[in-house]
């Protein structure tokens, strides 16, 4: 991997991690949401994703065809189903 790419990558981890964790930003975001939202290419998103992951600095959870991610040790909000008791 290319230094320019890689510093990339950082950069656009870096702005994922902002984006999660401005106001508003605990419930998550999915990472469609992320990608139109910092308007880049889905797999830079998921390259950012993982390195993100590596460093545990934020979550994902399944969500339709995609996934949520939500910083490390925020609280999912429950789909309406889930919280019937």
């Amino acid at each position: 991997m290319s230094g320019d790419y890689k510093g990339e990558l950082e950069r656009l981890a870096a702005k994922v991690l902002e984006s999660l964790t401005r106001p508003g930003g605990a419930r998550g975001r999915t990472a469609w949401e992320l990608k139109m939202e910092l308007k880049v290419p889905h797999t830079s998103v998921f390259a950012a994703l993982g390195i993100l992951l590596e460093r545990k600095a934020v979550d994902l959870t399944p969500q339709e065809l995609t996934v949520l991610v939500t910083p490390a040790g925020a609280t999912v909000p429950k789909v309406p189903s889930e919280s019937v008791a």
